[in-house]
């Protein structure tokens, strides 16, 4: 039982060591985090999309960011538009047979994409399918591209029959690179998903107080940040002075008064009806629910007034 124990440990204080470099490397890209938030908070502002997009593995990670974005697991937080170029199988798949698989992503950023979206890519290695291809389409379009790397993404990549190195990876095609400096897909990974996580948060806080946007510190030498345009529209049928459910920064309790087909009600928010998703909930006439950015997420009791 004490040599299980003693290798036990050995194996976790290894694995912790792996860890180690990746982890300081990080900490040391604060700024660049910091950055890449700042701006990608001004595209969100204009009415931007966020389109993630990695392959292998890191399809799981483009789900997961895009998922962070749409469906914020802390009440007060808004929900912003992203989605995954991985996860439609149908669409993958159809445009890899018609077209091939070097092209599943850039096809869809030419087709989806917009001057105000943002593309966040993962590139964990030299076999990173058409990451480098969508950032090009992405570029193409005027487009905030963001790319999280790790140390396995060598020269020699290619993109449209082009050489791709580093530099032009980080210069021409690349806004924004995160870096994982660690050429174990695993442990990079690890740090991607710490990574996002802290671009998630950062969004929030710079479009929760837009004037952090003008501080000296946080610009550093990086140069004025384009103009962010007017503030998104305010959606259908809300008042510009006033704070509807759809639009609201913070959960509020509604009356549900009307269940409609494909997840929908009517619900009364005290100064008139709006129309809410409840696909997330088990929503009842009569009940009265939490909603969050236009989706109830929480029941909170029934036959209330």
């Amino acid at each position: 039982m004490a040599e299980v124990r003693a290798q036990t440990t050995s194996l976790l204080k290894e694995a912790a060591a792996r860890r180690a470099g990746p982890g300081r490397a990080l900490v040391e890209d604060a700024g660049l985090v910091v950055r890449a938030a700042i701006d990608m908070a001004a595209r969100f502002r204009r009415g931007g999309r966020l389109l993630a997009f990695g392959a292998g593995a890191a399809a799981t990670d483009a789900g997961h960011l895009a998922v962070e974005f749409t469906h914020p697991v802390i009440v007060g937080k808004r929900a912003l538009p992203a989605i995954s170029l991985a996860n439609d199988a149908s669409l993958v798949s159809g445009i890899a047979v018609s077209r091939g698989y070097g092209a599943v992503f850039s096809t869809q950023v030419r087709m989806l994409g917009r001057p105000e979206d943002v593309a966040v890519g993962f590139a964990v290695d030299d076999r990173c399918g058409d990451v480098l291809g969508a950032f090009a389409a992405a570029r193409q379009l005027g487009m905030l591209t963001v790319a999280l790397v790790d140390g396995a993404l060598v020269d020699g990549a290619l993109v449209d029959g082009a050489l791709v190195d580093r530099t032009l990876v980080d210069g021409t095609l690349v806004d924004h690179v995160l870096d994982a400096r660690c050429a174990d897909p695993r442990i990079a990974g690890e740090a991607h998903m710490t990574t996002y996580h802290l671009l998630w948060e950062l969004v929030h806080v710079f479009l929760d107080d837009p004037g952090l946007l003008d501080e000296p510190d946080l610009r550093g030498e990086r140069g004025l940040l384009p103009d962010p345009g007017p503030a998104r529209p305010a959606p259908y049928g809300c008042d510009a002075d006033a704070t509807c459910v759809t639009c609201a920064d913070t959960a509020v309790p509604v009356h549900v008064t009307e269940l409609r087909p494909g997840g929908l009600a009517v619900v009364d928010t005290g100064g008139g009806t709006e129309e809410i998703s409840v696909a997330l909930v088990e929503a009842r006439v009569g009940d009265t629910v939490l909603v969050h950015a236009g989706e109830a997420i929480a029941v909170l009791g029934g036959d209330a007034s």
